[in-house]
């Protein structure tokens, strides 16, 4: 049996209570929950929360993976297989649904998965080597293919000469590209550094602008990654959608969100907060945000 098992709608996290992202034990005797603040931080997970004592011994953290995850190829055609499947109309569903343009989410290799009447995502590493396939229903439950790891949504047409955004999963992704911005998008709040980390070693560019979440989860995953990337990055700012907004996505399907005011609102965080780097660093939030 596995050592841990993603939350359901049906086996709700025994910390916060949310139906996602947290990871329970098949026993109930612990959780790694992102949400909720312990004494353990599991890096890339959560933080862990024992509920009761069992004779398990080695639950200190989950394994470190080593090395990064290969291609697998096995994904690879699935995900193609359901692009191909992704016709006209499940495209304009997927955009009226999610806020955003058909175009960025077939840029992020969106696809059908007509079985389970749900859209995919390729889950990728640098290169766009696919780790991973995510799927994600219409009423927003997500889950990934059996074999699938914790991957980057890359889309097609990234510049290396540009500032480099990151935000939290395909949608908030696929927002940013509507604007024109060179956006990828890790595979939750806490997951992927050790891939952007990755991918920045082969840019050109290494201006980030970390686009967290408005929650407190968000912020801290934010934080962290911050600190991972502080040194390979030469300018580094973390924005916050404005007070009302959840997320990125959320903040553009609530008006008529222009690129110069996301622009602003990233040199108003850098004004405020200063550089999310080392101290000696300045930085220019235009300048990051040009291109």
């Amino acid at each position: 049996m596995s050592t841990w098992e993603r939350v359901t709608r049906a086996r709700r996290c025994p910390v916060c209570g949310k139906p996602d992202w947290c990871l329970i034990r098949p026993d109930l005797s612990a959780a790694i929950c992102p949400r909720t603040e312990s004494k353990k931080f599991i890096e890339g997970s959560g933080y862990l929360h024992v509920l009761k004592e069992t004779d398990w011994s080695r639950l200190e953290s989950r394994p470190e993976r080593k090395e990064l995850p290969e291609h697998n190829e096995v994904l690879a055609t699935l995900a193609r297989k359901y692009y191909a499947a992704c016709e006209t109309e499940q495209q304009v569903d997927a955009s009226e649904r999610m806020g955003v343009s058909d175009r960025s989410l077939r840029r992020l290799g969106m696809g059908w998965f007509p079985s389970q009447g749900a859209n995919t995502f390729p889950m990728f590493r640098h290169s766009r080597r696919v780790i991973g396939v995510r799927v994600r229903s219409t009423d927003g439950d997500k889950w990934a293919i059996k074999g699938s790891k914790q991957g980057l949504f890359i889309p097609t047409g990234l510049d290396d000469s540009k500032a480099l955004f990151v935000c939290e999963g395909p949608t908030d992704t696929a927002a940013m590209l509507d604007m024109g911005f060179n956006a990828i998008g890790r595979p939750s709040c806490l997951g992927g550094k050790d891939l952007i980390l990755e991918l920045l070693a082969s840019r050109r560019n290494r201006d980030v602008v970390i686009m967290a979440d408005g929650d407190e989860p968000g912020t801290d995953g934010a934080r962290r990654l911050a600190q991972s990337l502080s040194k390979v990055t030469t300018k580094l700012v973390i924005c916050s959608p404005p007070a009302g907004y959840k997320d990125v996505r959320a903040w553009y399907r609530g008006g008529e969100l222009r690129r110069d005011e996301v622009i602003a609102h990233v040199k108003d965080a850098q004004c405020r907060h200063g550089s999310a780097s080392s101290p000696t660093t300045t930085s220019s939030a235009q300048t990051a945000c040009s291109g």
